[in-house]
């Protein structure tokens, strides 16, 4: 093997050449009808190569490069795995996991916190308190929301939302409640 510094260096630069041309059928970035129509186009004229000379392609020879390029980077099987290069890339691309939806992706971000709920339908997040619907009265129920938007926050339940809202103080003290009746000592033998 030559080891001339610019023996190989003129080899580099006849392989980056060679490659340019047949790079965008690689990557299927031709602009033409087709991988043909590009070859014919591109060899329509001579091409100047890089050590200045000019040299006419046919559209048969940068096929034979294509098929060269696959040949060498594409099927040579890593005898460890029993796949190529190409294949490894495709099933790399196909097991990407895409969101469900915007929607999806963005609860995936709120923040969660687990939290009982009151037997008067509240629950206490950094000591504020929150009404929440009253079926989840006694129940430990999971509440998602951004930290710096509480208005936002919800119990999510068997993938449904329930919107909570921060506890009304004043509206709570005017809500009539259904007291149980007093207990008469004195009726049932107790002293008064």
């Amino acid at each position: 093997m030559d080891n001339n510094p610019k023996k190989l260096s003129d080899a580099a630069a006849m392989a980056q050449f060679r490659l340019a041309l047949i790079a965008p059928v690689i990557h299927g970035l031709y602009p033409d009808a087709s991988r043909n129509a590009y070859y014919q186009r591109v060899t329509e004229r001579p091409l100047t190569l890089p050590d200045g000379s000019v040299f006419q392609y046919s559209p048969k020879t940068l096929n034979g490069l294509l098929k060269d390029y696959m040949r060498t980077y594409n099927t040579s099987v890593h005898s460890g795995i029993g796949t190529t290069p190409l294949e490894r890339y495709q099933k790399a691309r196909s097991s990407i996991r895409m969101p469900k939806s915007r929607e999806w992706l963005e609860e995936c971000f709120l923040n969660r916190i687990a939290r009982k709920v009151n037997k008067d339908s509240t629950v206490s997040i950094d000591k504020v308190s929150y009404d929440v619907p009253m079926q989840f009265i006694s129940s430990k129920v999971e509440i998602r929301f951004l930290p710096d938007d509480m208005s936002s926050a919800f119990i999510l339940y068997e993938g449904e939302h329930y919107p909570i809202r921060p506890t009304d103080k004043n509206e709570n003290c005017r809500t009539k409640r259904n007291n149980t009746p007093s207990i008469d000592y004195s009726r049932i033998g107790g002293e008064g």
